[in-house]
This record gives C-alpha cells, structure tokens and sequence, in this order.
C-alpha cells in the first residue's frame, strides 16, 4: 500500500493521527450523523462535562482522511490470500515453505509461507545486489549512530544489511487458523507500532532514518478483524510504517521498495 503524498507530508506527531485514533477508539456506528453533530457542537462529546473541541478544520482533514482510508482499506482487503493460494504463490517461486507446530493438534497447524516468500524475494535481491542481509535475525537489531543508541524492542523479521546499523528492517504478520482471530491480532498492531515509534523517536535523535516494513496475509481472520486492519492503514498514513504490503502485493512490491531503498541509498 502506497501512502498517498499530501497523506505523507503530515508527521507522525501531527494531532490530526491523535484525532483519528479518538474517531477509532469511538466506533462510531453512524458516521455522517456524527460528523454532522461535530460541525455543529465543534467538538467531541466523550460524557457529561467532557468535550473535545475541534476545529471545522480539523474535521474536514479528519472527514478527508477518514475517506481515503476506506478507500485504501478495499484495496487491502482484495489483496489478502487465504493460505492455498499464499501456498500456491511460493510454489510459482520454488519457495519451501515450513509449518508452525502447536502442541494441540487439534488446532490448525499453520504454514509460514508468508515468512518463505518475503525471505525467498529478500535473499534474491539482496544477493544479485551484492547487499548482505538475515531473513531469520536470533537477537534483536541494535543502532549506534551520530551517539544515540537504539535497540528494537524484540527481535524482528529480517534486516538489511546485517543486525548492526541496518537501514531497513521488517515485520510478518501471518494468520492461517480458520477461527475469526482475537487477541493476537491487536498485539500485532501494537508490536508493530511500538517498533515505529521508537525509530521515528530514534531518527528525531540521531538523523538516521531506518525503513520500517510490514508485511500482512490471511484472509479469514484479518477480514474478520477489520477494525485491526485499518490501523495498520493508519500507521502506515502517519509514518509508523514505511510500506505496508498485504498478501498478492508482495511478489512485486517488495522487491521494488527495496530496490528503491537501495538506490537512494547509493
């Protein structure tokens, strides 16, 4: 998902993603009779003696915003794969692909063909580029630059060009159970805008600009989750994410960003 340009030009800290995360967090149910109620009061009504003032700016960036978002959310959702068909796209690439064991067999016993195919697509350019990289990272990356120090939270996914200083980093986050979800669905948000904030933190000290990838895939339990998806829609609009890359997206879009990324890095 590309975020739109004029999209891009508003920070990470501006408040209208503060705005738009009180709008989440409200589940409004009838949106235009609520934005209309805004307008009029100028505000944002949480409880008896409690109102949020908003500017008739503010609400037409957020009413402006909040479009897009349902825009890019389709394109989104039409890009989710359910796990045949990932499977199917890692045989095209002559990708092996492992499986994620749980004790109780009982459950669906997952593939990791999310993980093979972004890892297969990574080590390719990376070794036709001369670019070295780990697509499967023991420990967790660490920054030393211009002073400051910055260690990831957890380990992540991958990261280019080694776990010392990398210049791009990513994040995986595939479901292939056949239940509707739960919990780790908003702990993937979480993760990984946790993950964000701090580079962008670590970036405002240090000048470096470490690019953030995250790749979703499973149509039965992200489309049921879709309230969890569009905030991966909104990290990505605010900068938390450099590109978010769902299901059918990957075998083109990853690598062309990391192409791009390589290239201005030349």
């Amino acid at each position: 998902m590309y975020p739109e340009v004029e999209i891009q030009s508003t920070p990470w800290w501006n408040e209208l993603w503060g705005m738009v995360r009180l709008y989440r967090s409200l589940r409004v149910r009838q949106p235009a009779e609520w934005f209309e109620q805004l307008a009029t009061f100028g505000g944002i009504v949480l409880g008896p003696n409690q109102e949020v003032p908003v500017s008739k700016e503010m609400c037409g960036r957020l009413i402006q915003y909040l479009n897009l978002a349902d825009r890019q959310l389709a394109e989104v959702r039409a890009s989710l794969r359910s796990e045949e068909e990932a499977l199917q796209d890692c045989k095209r690439l002559g990708v092996v692909v492992d499986q994620t064991r749980t004790r109780n067999v009982d459950h669906h016993q997952s593939s990791k063909a999310l993980v093979a195919e972004v890892s297969q697509l990574a080590s390719r350019y990376c070794l036709n580029a001369g670019i070295t990289f780990d697509t499967n990272p023991q420990r967790r990356a660490v920054w030393l630059t211009n002073g400051h120090l910055h260690v990831s939270a957890r380990n992540l996914d991958g990261g280019v060009p080694r776990l010392l200083n990398p210049f791009l980093v990513w994040e995986i986050k595939e479901y292939w159970g056949k239940t509707n979800g739960g919990s780790k669905m908003s702990d993937a948000v979480y993760e990984c805008q946790l993950i964000g904030l701090e580079l962008r933190e670590f970036e405002r000290l240090s000048g470096e600009h470490v690019y953030h990838v995250v790749f979703l895939d499973g149509i039965e339990q992200w489309d049921s989750r879709k309230s969890y998806l569009v905030r991966f829609i909104d990290l990505a609009n605010q900068g938390l994410i450099d590109r978010l890359i769902v299901g059918k997206q990957v075998a083109f879009e990853w690598p062309e960003f990391l192409r791009k990324v390589h290239d201005e890095r030349q």
